[in-house]
């Protein structure tokens, strides 16, 4: 999902190559990838909000800080509009009406080689913006489901976070220590929403269920639709819960599974994947899954405990 975009290994075969004079196989060890190359962009968000006196959510201010994949990979002249504001984050894809709402970004570079990873910002930005939204539903005394709808008029939006809501029985009443989270984002012209459903755990939580919903338009073969947006799950819980990668001057702390952990099979939810039949134009389905899971995971975290995730990733066991 983006990796082999990153030509550094192209570039060493070719070097190896017209040095020796004869063709050449060149494979990486899984220590020379984790420890040399190109990272997901860490990133920083400056969320500010208002919920005026009758309740109404009325202004919203969303403000990335970090490096641009524009910017270090591409050379784009640091005055031209980033993806981030013209894409993923835009009011034109994000379909929340706000009366006071601005989006802005500080554009941060590092030594650190950066390049996309599977949703590229809209991994980011689903999470800070679903978060947040989250609390100013709170701040509000809303549902934080009614609070989504009331502030869509795309009916595309609310078909799928309908949708959500019946095949997750969202609003039942459930048992002490156990909570729902939900969080909806667009990217790559599909759009997609998730329920997690978390249970206290001794000093911790589990994730008992994720229940997934898309929109990607037409489409041609559904059970290719559901996997990815399986995989989708996998990789945005793994990224929610085990240990990202830290670095010490300027070198990867991690070289390996041992270090950079993934989901293993046992610690897999329950999930359900369910396609909303739209007829709109295709969009993507290898991606779009993913941005939804770390911000629902984590307002299903405060649903079941009170304590906010405000940071990527924490730690399951430590929450109860």
């Amino acid at each position: 999902f983006g990796r082999k975009a990153y030509h550094d290994f192209l570039l060493e075969a070719c070097f190896l190559s017209k040095d020796v004079k004869k063709p050449v196989k060149l494979v990486w060890t899984r220590e020379d990838d984790i420890t040399q190359g190109p990272y997901r962009p860490g990133m920083m968000a400056r969320m500010q909000g208002a919920v005026d006196a009758k309740g109404n959510i009325v202004a919203y201010h969303h403000h990335p800080i970090g490096e641009s994949i524009q910017f270090q990979v591409f050379k784009a002249p640091s005055n031209k509009p980033d993806d981030w504001v013209c894409g993923e984050l835009s009011q034109k894809e994000q379909k929340y009406n706000i009366p006071a709402f601005k989006v802005s970004f500080t554009h941060v570079p590092t030594e650190i080689p950066i390049v996309w990873w599977r949703s590229v910002y809209a991994s980011n930005f689903g999470f800070s913006q679903e978060g947040f939204f989250d609390e100013l539903a709170h701040a509000a005394n809303k549902d934080p489901l009614k609070a989504r709808l009331e502030l869509m008029s795309d009916a595309r939006f609310k078909k799928v976070l309908e949708t959500l809501a019946e095949k997750a029985n969202w609003g039942e009443k459930l048992p002490a220590g156990q909570g729902k989270g939900i969080a909806v984002f667009k990217s790559f012209g599909s759009i997609s929403a998730c329920c997690v459903t978390v249970a206290k755990q001794g000093t911790g939580v589990k994730i008992e269920k994720v229940v997934s919903v898309i929109d990607c338009g037409h489409y041609v073969n559904p059970d290719n639709v559901k996997a990815q947006t399986e995989g989708n799950i996998v990789m945005g819980i793994t990224a929610a819960v085990k240990k990202g990668i830290t670095f010490t001057n300027g070198q990867s702390d991690h070289t390996n599974f041992h270090q950079y952990q993934v989901m293993r099979m046992n610690e897999m939810p329950k999930v359900e994947i369910h396609i909303v039949e739209s007829g709109a134009e295709p969009g993507g389905v290898g991606e779009p899954g993913l941005p939804p899971i770390a911000p629902a995971l984590a307002n299903a975290v405060f649903a079941a405990t009170g304590k906010r995730i405000r940071r990527l990733p924490f730690d399951l066991n430590t929450l109860a």
